[in-house]
């Protein structure tokens, strides 16, 4: 039975990692998944994992629920936005942190005056427009690239693909009648592609567009990967990100009506089956296998409907997330050099905790330049060119790839030419690396286990932030300081700081400010498992729990500590029961009740460790 809390909120509020690890015993499961071996500590330790990811998911989701109140969007900026919206020269890089929001809703509303969406959907925009408010809260504003900006560039990408197709309205209807709805115009297309997504395909589009790459925490996969995160090990190495930001999407739809979708009888398991396949298509290391399951089907293969579908989809997201070199070259660049400042931050904390290093970037112009090259001509250019074949439509959009190729290649032959000598020792200016602790409000599993150990490598002199906490309304107001001197490889302003708070802004550690205190923690922690190894816990040192996030005040605010006791570095926190009061001086009081696996014979039931 469950208890009176867990009855009020209808769910469990913790695991017992024993019992996962019980229940997999024998079954024969999780070994494909895990990779783990055959015996009982594997798969012990897979259940560890699957109770921190499920933990650390309702974690991160629950803390960030606060303002619940539908987005208000002033009528002249209204109208301002939904003009901008229409143009592919958009650049939500220069929009205030506000106006990026407004323009999410803005996006949906759009895809609401298609006959029938709201039926077919069944949530109200004003669902929809909390839901977006609290997945901003999730993306990573110390990100130059891979933040909430990013997110509406790429849902507004996937918008104007799909209004080119003649799929969606214009984003302009929104000017006209408020009764006006939509709908395609299929005469002498029937057969096109684009008009095999139904209304639940194009709206598990926009979740994943704006949702895809939630709680990334500025690092690759092949960064976890080397450095053993639980993450990454958790899911075989094989798109930890994109798994991790799936999951983080559906609990936050599950708290703001739009779970009804992910669960109905009928439809609940093909619509999860669509929006994992959406977002797990944006994990480039299976770029290859895409391409040669939609060239199969643009050959003719055939394929049944759900099949086509699900590739298409994947298609527009795929050229959405990579459409950079397909924007007006301003805009391209701006987005290159905000991938640049954010590998250069994962090399150098590759450099600072003696991780292999897995990206290369480089601050001479010459070797930039070349990057780009690679990338648009070994995988956004032949994406665009095959997607255009099944979308005619497109076409342009891979001409606009086309020409930006064109110009990168123009400007490797003249850095390279005999006239051009002062080239080779110019550089690109970049901002500092972000400093470690920044990484430290990441979601935890994509940290190395060894982050918040007495191990920990001393920070080193060449840290220093240029990603302040800014309150300013504008990204240009940021960071100005973030340029490149060279007009010949840099026209744009390089990319500041996502203005918008992140999960680092929400949450925060507990003591972290000298080696001395980590090392404290790890031995209260220590003296703890100890005692609990006393009382009869599994002995068994759980693979992952050194930290978690903890919630603070709003955004702007000065952050209110509330962080669990070094308890958490051995016992998994769905494990715990917490509970926390306030003193007269306002200090918080917080109380922490172990949950340990019984021993055989007690009825399968928790013990309670105080």
């Amino acid at each position: 039975m469950l208890d009176n809390e867990e009855c009020i909120h209808g769910r469990r509020r913790s695991v017992d990692v024993g019992g996962l690890a019980l229940a997999l015993e024998n079954q024969g499961l999780g070994h494909g998944w895990g990779g783990w071996e055959e015996d009982e500590q594997g798969e012990t330790r897979y259940a560890e994992l699957l109770s921190d990811m499920y933990n650390h998911t309702q974690t991160t989701v629950n803390h960030h629920v606060n303002d619940l109140s539908p987005i208000m969007i002033p009528a002249p900026t209204r109208a301002r936005l939904i003009t901008s919206l229409d143009s592919w020269h958009f650049e939500p890089h220069n929009l205030p942190e506000d106006e990026v929001l407004f323009c999410t809703l803005i996006l949906f509303e759009s895809l609401f005056r298609i006959e029938h969406m709201h039926e077919d959907i069944g949530v109200s925009l004003d669902d929809i427009s909390v839901f977006l408010k609290h997945l901003r809260l999730l993306y990573c504003r110390h990100n130059s690239y891979h933040n909430f900006q990013h997110a509406l560039d790429v849902l507004q990408a996937a918008q104007t693909f799909l209004c080119a197709a003649g799929v969606v309205p214009p984003v302009s209807i929104l000017l006209e009648s408020n009764d006006r709805t939509w709908r395609s115009d299929k005469s002498g297309k029937e057969s096109r592609l684009a008009f095999d997504l139904n209304n639940t395909c194009l709206f598990a589009l926009f979740i994943a567009a704006i949702g895809h790459d939630v709680g990334h925490p500025g690092l690759t996969n092949m960064f976890m990967k080397n450095a053993k995160a639980p993450l990454s090990t958790m899911y075989d190495d094989k798109s930890a990100l994109e798994r991790m930001h799936y999951a983080l999407l559906v609990q936050a739809m599950r708290h703001h009506c739009l779970g009804k979708l992910l669960d109905r009888p009928d439809s609940g398991q093909r619509f999860r089956k669509v929006l994992a396949g959406i977002v797990l298509a944006t994990d480039m290391c299976i770029h290859y296998d895409f391409m040669r399951d939609f060239g199969s089907l643009v050959a003719g293969r055939e394929y049944s409907l759900p099949q086509r579908q699900l590739l298409l989809c994947q298609a527009i997201i795929k050229c959405a997330d990579i459409s950079n070199p397909s924007r007006p070259p301003s805009v391209s660049q701006y987005w290159a050099s905000a991938l640049m400042v954010e590998w250069t931050s994962q090399a150098s904390l590759e450099k600072h905790w003696h991780v292999p290093s897995s990206v290369t970037p480089s601050d001479c112009p010459i070797t930039h330049v070349r990057g780009q090259i690679f990338f648009i001509s070994k995988f956004a250019k032949p994406l665009m060119d095959l997607v255009a074949q099944a979308v005619p439509e497109m076409e342009c959009f891979a001409h606009h790839c086309t020409e930006n190729l064109a110009m990168w290649e123009a400007r490797q032959e003249n850095m390279t030419s005999p006239s051009a000598g002062q080239f080779p020792s110019s550089r690109v200016v970049v901002p500092s690396p972000r400093p470690p602790e920044d990484y430290l409000t990441s979601f935890p599993l994509t940290l190395p286990p060894f982050v918040l150990t007495p191990d920990e490598p001393h920070a080193s002199d060449e840290w220093h932030s240029r990603y302040p906490h800014s309150d300013s309304s504008s990204s240009s107001d940021v960071s100005s300081d973030i340029h490149v001197e060279h007009p010949a490889i840099l026209q744009s302003t390089s990319p500041p700081a996502s203005p918008v708070p992140s999960v680092g802004s929400c949450y925060s550690l507990a003591p972290r400010s000298s080696s001395s205190s980590l090392a404290s923690n790890a031995n209260d922690a220590a003296q703890t498992m100890r005692a609990a190894y006393s009382a009869s816990v599994r002995k068994k040192k759980s693979f992952y729990h050194r930290r978690s996030w903890n919630a603070t005040a709003s955004s702007g605010s000065s952050p209110i500590i509330s962080t669990y006791p070094p308890l958490l570095a051995t016992i998994p926190k769905a494990a715990l029961l917490v509970a926390e009061t306030t003193a007269s001086d306002g200090t918080t009081i917080t109380s922490v009740t172990a949950m340990v696996a019984s021993p055989a014979g007690e009825n399968g039931r928790g013990r309670k460790v105080p």
